[in-house]
């Protein structure tokens, strides 16, 4: 470009300096085609001999251009497209066999030969002939100059031998392929023609592919990185990335439109990192584990004591044990290597790193300086710390506690025998490092003894598939009690002691209230301090609306149960002849009710159920209390429906408490507003035919807020009149039907709805 813009310029300089002799345009217009050539020439050529690149697909112009550059000396002064070349060159006939040397145009030409047998030969324009030597000419002119023709210029790679370079790494221990291939090609390239920088070559190395992470004996030029490539036929191989030692390496230019490409190989010397050494000390390494405060392992410092032990130093840099991996083989077989860290499983799930013998494996993964490595040692484990006990103290009392943590806190204080126990001191301690268990028996649905007796928490739970409650109150009860150990005591064996867990106290309150007969007790009708569990049973006695004595017996939801009638049934009906359920159906008097709680025989069944036959003790007290001339007032179970004024006794039962009593009072109040007589059917102008008395319905009907189907025993009628022969007549059950002239009135007496009387007066005629 910079030698056109000078060919312009002297260009336009020769045009001006013409104009100003006195030349016109016109003198180009009248020269003839060559002289026009040679006057756009703005210099006398210089030939020179030379070498030009000219690709097969140049044209004529990219020709002479190429010819110009290479032989004229001073190509900057000449307009290249201007100058005509003609070369010597071979040419042949149309068959190709014979052929002539001689002088023609660049763009290709014919020669002829002999005199009377002409021979025509053909003459290959420059571009379309071979590479090689040619003499050349400016058309005209008689002065030779050689030039060389290629296609495309060569390129070579000279290489240096006995070269070492050395693995570049990334922060994350990854090899800088990028560094590595900069580093090949500043220590191992000697000279490149043309001059070649590394983004123009292309660096591989000479791999054997790999199969399942081993050699596989088939080789191949492939990036440093190493990657996938396909075969002969096709198939895709893997080939890994280069690593340290001997590598054969080929540097390669692909070459351009002018310059042919080439390459080079020679072997170089891959070094990595030095590699850390572990200095060991001498075998064989026992080690204790280390435990945490909550006296399970401690794995990250028992990970370091076992390096500490194993470990004597590290070279060419020192580490210590929070930098290396410390893992075990959890394969105790042998038969694999499968190192994992301290705190995992083996591949069953179940067996974790402790104590024993174990395959342990000491690693670093090194850095940018240094190379990683790593070290196996077989290592004993043991627990070093010392041996506890624990003695307990004979004859210890403890309170039940419906909290489980209070009552292993009373044992925890009162069971354990300090002085003469091996333990860390007391006031370091708290029940969370004790495992408190006692002898019980299961339970069953409906809180049944199940039978099967084994060592349970003391809080009960699940035991073998088995529920079991929480320890109750016993006068003999077995405990036994371990120490769970620490970071420095070992556990403890289980020792055992008999003890009595007194039954606790209750505090039973009777909330008096007042409710309706349709209304259910509060909830807080009732309360325990504590707030445990607890059965009560809830005797109702008083005085009804109806002036009559009532009492109920309210028992515990469990007697409901199925699980408890089906037990309680059989032996209740065989003693009284109809089932417990069928009592609480039907009712029983309260002199049947004296007999039943004191039936020793259903006094041993409610004991097999769990059921404190002391508090039937309390309920026969209250019982007791009443009258003999209640005997035959009739017990009806569950809480009063009718409206009245009760004293109301209730007894907890729980087989961990003293029985608990408390007296309450309860007013189940009448329906007032709401509740209204209705007549069933009305009497037309107030008079009846004798034959339509006889069949009319003179009732009334109670409802309560419109509903019809409250109870009708409380409604009563008084019928008052005289008799057309001035007979006095009066019922209360029974309407008249002779002729004559009555009044009837309703009201409600009792019962739990209180409505306004209601009246009318009526004749009847014959």
């Amino acid at each position: 470009m910079f030698k056109k813009s000078k060919r312009l310029l002297a260009g336009l300089l020769a045009v001006l300096m013409a104009a100003s002799a006195g030349q016109t345009v016109a003198f180009a217009a009248e020269a003839d085609s060559a002289a026009t050539q040679q006057a756009v020439v703005l210099a006398e050529p210089q030939l020179q001999n030379g070498t030009a690149v000219i690709p097969s697909n140049a044209d004529s112009a990219a020709v002479k251009e190429a010819l110009c550059n290479a032989l004229v000396a001073n190509a900057d002064e000449v307009d290249a497209q201007s100058l005509n070349w003609e070369y010597y060159c071979e040419g042949k006939d149309k068959t190709g066999l014979i052929k002539n040397s001689a002088w023609g145009s660049i763009e290709g030409f014919e020669s002829e030969t002999g005199s009377w047998i002409k021979v025509t030969y053909t003459h290959p324009a420059l571009v379309d002939n071979a590479d090689g030597s040619y003499q050349v000419r400016l058309y005209g002119t008689t002065t030779e100059v050689t030039l060389t023709k290629a296609a495309k210029l060569s390129s070579s790679i000279t290489l240096n031998e006995g070269c070492t370079v050395s693995l570049p790494y990334n922060e994350d221990l990854t090899v800088n392929y990028d560094v590595l291939r900069q580093s090949i090609f500043d220590t191992v390239v000697a000279s490149t023609t043309p001059e070649l920088a590394l983004d123009d070559v292309t660096i591989e190395y000479y791999a054997e592919n790999v199969v399942l992470g081993k050699p596989a004996g088939t080789h191949e030029w492939a990036p440093l990185e190493g990657g996938t490539i396909k075969n002969a036929i096709g198939i895709p191989l893997e080939y890994p990335a280069i690593s340290a030692g001997e590598q054969k390496i080929r540097i390669s230019y692909a070459g351009n439109e002018s310059i042919y490409g080439t390459s080079a190989e020679t072997t170089v010397t891959v070094a990595d990192r030095e590699q850390l050494q572990f200095n060991l000390n001498e075998a064989p390494y026992e080690v204790g584990m280390v435990f945490n405060a909550e006296q399970g392992y401690d794995y990250d410092a028992t990970a370091a004591a076992i390096y500490n032990a194993v470990v004597a130093s590290t070279s060419p840099i020192a580490l210590s044990a929070e930098d290396v991996k410390v893992e075990y083989n959890v394969d105790k077989t042998g038969i694999t290597d499968t190192f994992k860290p301290l705190d995992e499983t083996d591949f069953t799930g179940l067996v974790k790193f402790g104590t024993g013998d174990w395959e342990i494996r000491i690693s670093w993964g090194g850095n940018t300086q240094y190379s990683g490595n790593s070290v196996v040692v077989n290592v004993t484990t043991t627990d070093s710390r010392e041996a506890s006990s624990v003695a307990c103290k004979e004859g210890v009392s403890i309170t039940y506690n419906m909290d489980a943590n209070a009552m292993k806190q009373s044992l925890f204080d009162n069971m354990i025998d300090w002085e003469n126990s091996n333990l860390p001191a007391k006031e370091t301690l708290s029940i969370d490092d004790f495992t408190f268990e006692y002898y019980g028996e299961n339970i069953l649905p409906g809180d049944i003894n199940g039978g099967v007796k084994q060592w349970a928490p003391i809080e009960g739970g699940t035991v073998t598939l088995l529920t079991y409650p929480q320890m109750g109150a016993a006068d003999s009860q077995q405990v036994r009690i371990s120490f769970k150990g620490d970071a420095n005591y070992r556990p403890s064996e289980n020792t055992e002691a008999t003890i009595a867990v007194k039954k606790a106290k209750v505090s039973v309150k009777v909330n008096s209230t007042n409710i309706y007969a349709d209304e259910k007790l509060p909830d807080s009708f009732i309360t325990t301090d504590p707030a445990d569990s607890f059965d009560k049973y809830v005797i109702y006695a008083g005085v009804t609306s109806n002036v009559t004595t009532g009492i109920y017996l309210d028992l515990p939801e469990r007697f409901t149960n199925s699980a408890v009638l089906k037990i309680l049934d059989p032996v209740v009906e065989k003693i009284y002849g109809k089932t417990f359920t069928q009592m609480m159906n039907d009712g029983v008097t309260v002199g049947e009710l004296r007999n039943l709680f004191s039936t020793q025989e259903l006094l041993d069944l409610l004991d097999k159920l769990n059921i404190d036959t002391g508090t039937f003790g309390q309920i026969l007290k209250v019982i007791n209390a009443l009258p003999s001339l209640v005997d035959s007032v009739r017990v009806s179970f569950g809480t009063p429906n009718r409206a009245g004024l009760y004293t109301v006794v209730a007894v907890t039962d729980n087989k961990n408490y003293e029985t608990g009593v408390g007296i309450g009072f309860l007013l189940v109040k009448m329906r007032l507003s709401g509740s209204k007589l209705t007549w069933n059917s009305e009497i037309p102008g107030g008079k009846l035919t004798a034959e339509q008395a006889a069949s009319f319905d003179f009732g009334a009907t109670l409802s309560y807020d419109g509903d019809v189907t409250v109870s009708q025993e409380n409604v009563h009628y008084l019928y008052s009149g005289f008799t057309s022969n001035w007979k006095v007549y009066s019922s209360t059950t029974t309407p008249p039907t002779q002729p004559g002239r009555y009044v009837v009135t309703v009201v409600t007496l009792g019962g739990n709805y209180l409505a306004a009387p209601i009246t009318r007066s009526f004749q009847i005629t014959k």
